[in-house]
C-alpha cells in the first residue's frame, strides 16, 4: 500500500501550467510505505522551522530521516513529480526548449545533455518546416528514450458540449473565433456558458480563458489560428522574414478600424507590444515576447527605455519586430493575444475601468455592449468591422454559471446552445446525446519528471522501468473513463510537426521489459529486494485519479514501494521552484 502525504494551501497559478490545484511538501520528511491497515488522517509534527500538516497515511507510519543529495535540498525528496503543458503556439518548440529544455525553469528533473541544445538551437534557425520537424524529432529521441527523463501519461484535448446543428470553428491554440461559426436558419443569438467572472478584459494583463474567450470576439491581433491550427491573416494580411531571420515586417490591413471609427495603425500594435512589457503593466505573459530585441531587459526593468525594443512602426501599415536570435516559430506567436493593439488614449482617459462597455473600444468582429458582473456578459456584431459581411451571427451571450450541473441543466432545457457538464456526466452524455459532444484538439501532455539526482530515479535502467511499467490505456479507458484520449509516449502532441507516436520515441507498457530494466538497476546498486526500493512522486490536488492509479501499477508490476505526496498548487510549484533555485 503506498502513503499519502496531503498538505494544503491553493491559489490559481498564472502561467500557463494546466494544472487545477496543488500542495506544500515539509522539508526533510519522508514516509515510507508500510502493510495494510485502515486509512486514516494524523498530525506529524515537524521540526520548529515547519508546521503540523494533516498526514494521510496507512498506520502506523514510520518516519525516517532524509539524506540530502549533492545539488539538491534536504526537503527536495521527490524521485517523480507531475505536469502538465498546453501549446501557446504550433511549433513543438513550445514544449521542447520552453518546457523541457535542460536550461528551461518549467521542469524539475534536472536532466541535461548538451547535444539536445544543440538541436534546439539548430531548430530555431531552421526556417524550412520539414527539417527543423526532423531537428524536433531527433531533439526528443534524445531526451525520452536515450534518458528516459519524463513519463508522457496522455495528450490532452477539451471536450465541448453544443447543438449538433451548430457549425462551429475550434482551433488548436486559443479561443475559438466564433465570427466564423454559423447557426441554424433564423437564430441570430448564440448563448455560450462561462463559468465564472472574467477577472479582466484588459488586453495586456488576462492570463485565464475566460477572459481571453471574450477578447477573442472583440479584438484582432496580427493573426489567427484557423481550425487546424495554421495562422490566418487577421489584422495582418502579409509578412517577410529577412534572410538572417531576425528581423519580421509585417503588413497591415488596409481599412481596419477601431470600433469608435478610428483607423487601426502600427503604432497601435507597437503601443501594445511596450504595454504588456512595461514592468508596471505586470503581464504575466510578458515572457512570451522574450525572443524581441530588448524585451527581457525592459520587461525586468534594466532599463526604462522602450526606443531599446525592437517593435516599430515604419509607416500607418507597417510594422516592424526585430528578435534578438532567430526563432524560425515566431511566426506563430504573431496569432497569441501578446500582440494585441491597444488605444493609449483611452487607457489614459478610463484608466482601470477603460475596458469596460461605454469605455472599451476594440478592433474585432464584435462589439462590448454588456457587462453586468457576476451575471452575464453580451458582445454584438460591429458593423464597421472589415469582415463585417461574413459575420452571420448577430449576437453573442455569455451567462456565468458556475456550477456545471446547472449549467448541464439549462442546456438540457434548451436555454444554452454551448453548455458545460460535470465530469461524471460525460458517459450519460455520450450515450444519451452523442452528437452535442465533440472531441477537440488541445495540444499539450500530461506527464511525469523524473529526478535526477535522487536516488533511485538518478539511474537510467530505474527510470526505463517505471516509464515502462504505466499502463496509460487503462488509466485512460478505466481510471478516466475518457476513451477518446490519446496514451503518450512522448511529449509533441499529434498534429504538431515533429509528432512521433508510440514505438518511435520513449517507452510503451512492457511489464517484461520493465522487470528487465528493474533487474539491471537492482544489479547495479547491489539491492537484492525489490521491495527495498522506495519511489516518492509528487503531484498537485485534482490529480489524485490519475496518480494514484501510477502508484498502484509501480508497486503491483515491480514489486517497489511508493509513496505519494499530494500538494496543492501554489505551493507546490512554489516549492519545485525552491528545489529548482538549489545550486
Amino acid at each position: 500500500m503506498y502513503v499519502k502525504l496531503s498538505l494544503g494551501g491553493e491559489r490559481m497559478f498564472s502561467k500557463k501550467w494546466y494544472i487545477l490545484a496543488s500542495v506544500m511538501v515539509l522539508a526533510g520528511l519522508a514516509l515510507t510505505a508500510c502493510g495494510g491497515g485502515e486509512i486514516q488522517t494524523v498530525v506529524i509534527t515537524a521540526p520548529p522551522e515547519q508546521v503540523e500538516v494533516p498526514v494521510e497515511v496507512t498506520v502506523p507510519p514510520e518516519i525516517v530521516e532524509v539524506t540530502a543529495e549533492p545539488g539538491l535540498g534536504a526537503g527536495c525528496t521527490y524521485n517523480a513529480y507531475r505536469m502538465g503543458w498546453v501549446m501557446d503556439y504550433g511549433d513543438a518548440e513550445n514544449v521542447l526548449n520552453v518546457v523541457f529544455s535542460p536550461e528551461s525553469p518549467f521542469q524539475y528533473s534536472f536532466w541535461y545533455d548538451e547535444t539536445y541544445l544543440e538541436l534546439v538551437d539548430q531548430a530555431l534557425m531552421e526556417f524550412d518546416p520539414a527539417a527543423r520537424a526532423e531537428l524536433w524529432k531527433q531533439a526528443e529521441r534524445i531526451m525520452m528514450t536515450d534518458y528516459a527523463a519524463f513519463a508522457p501519461i496522455f495528450y490532452y484535448d477539451r471536450t465541448a458540449l453544443l447543438r449538433p446543428e451548430i457549425e462551429a470553428v475550434y482551433p488548436p491554440f486559443g479561443s475559438p473565433p466564433i465570427k466564423h461559426w454559423r447557426l441554424p436558419e433564423g437564430q441570430t443569438t448564440l448563448r455560450f456558458v462561462i463559468g465564472t467572472e472574467p477577472p479582466t478584459l484588459d488586453v495586456n494583463t488576462s492570463t485565464d480563458t475566460t477572459s481571453h474567450l471574450i477578447q477573442h470576439q472583440i479584438m484582432d491581433s496580427l493573426y489567427e489560428y484557423d481550425g487546424d491550427g495554421n495562422i490566418q491573416p487577421a489584422g495582418a494580411v502579409s509578412y517577410e522574414v529577412s534572410e538572417d531571420g531576425l528581423v519580421y515586417t509585417i503588413h497591415l490591413r488596409e481599412g481596419a478600424l477601431w470600433s469608435d471609427g478610428e483607423p487601426v495603425t502600427a503604432q497601435h500594435y507597437v503601443d501594445g507590444i511596450t504595454r504588456l512589457l512595461e514592468p508596471a503593466t505586470a503581464a504575466e505573459y510578458a515572457w512570451l515576447m522574450y525572443i524581441v530585441q530588448g524585451a527581457e531587459a525592459f520587461n525586468t526593468g534594466e532599463t526604462d527605455d522602450p526606443s531599446t525594443l525592437g517593435v516599430k512602426a515604419i509607416d500607418d501599415l507597417t510594422l516592424e519586430i526585430t528578435l534578438k536570435q532567430a526563432a524560425s516559430y515566431f511566426d506563430t506567436i504573431l496569432a497569441f493575444s501578446t500582440t494585441y493593439p491597444v488605444r493609449l488614449d483611452i487607457i489614459e482617459e478610463y484608466g482601470e475601468l477603460w475596458a469596460e462597455p461605454g469605455n472599451f473600444v476594440g478592433n474585432g468582429a464584435y462589439l462590448l455592449t454588456e457587462w453586468e458582473h457576476e451575471n452575464y456578459v453580451a458582445v454584438d456584431k460591429n458593423p464597421d468591422y472589415w469582415g463585417a459581411d461574413d459575420v452571420t451571427i448577430e449576437r453573442i451571450e455569455f451567462p456565468i454559471i458556475v456550477e456545471n450541473a446547472t449549467a448541464l441543466a439549462a442546456y438540457e432545457r434548451g436555454e444554452l446552445d454551448v453548455g458545460a457538464f460535470p465530469s461524471e456526466e460525460i458517459t450519460r452524455l455520450l450515450e444519451e446525446t452523442p452528437d452535442d459532444i465533440r472531441v477537440l484538439v488541445r495540444p499539450g501532455p500530461y506527464y511525469i519528471g523524473f529526478n535526477f539526482l535522487r536516488p533511485p530515479t538518478d539511474n537510467l535502467n530505474m527510470r526505463k522501468a517505471l516509464a515502462s511499467s504505466i499502463n496509460k490505456r487503462a488509466i485512460l479507458d478505466n481510471v478516466l473513463e475518457m476513451p477518446w484520449r490519446n496514451v503518450a509516449c512522448g511529449v509533441v502532441p499529434p498534429g504538431i510537426p515533429g509528432y512521433q507516436g508510440c514505438g518511435e520515441v520513449g517507452y510503451e507498457f512492457d511489464v517484461d521489459a520493465a522487470l528487465g530494466y528493474l533487474d539491471a538497476y537492482m544489479a547495479e546498486a547491489d539491492v537484492a529486494d525489490p521491495g527495498d526500493i522506495t519511489v516518492n512522486i509528487w503531484y498537485n490536488r485534482g490529480n489524485e485519479d490519475t496518480l494514484d492509479a501510477v502508484a498502484e501499477q509501480w508497486e503491483t508490476n515491480l514489486g517497489i514501494k511508493v509513496n505519494v505526496a499530494i500538494m496543492e498548487w501554489a505551493a507546490y510549484l512554489d516549492t519545485l521552484d525552491e528545489c529548482n533555485n538549489i545550486d
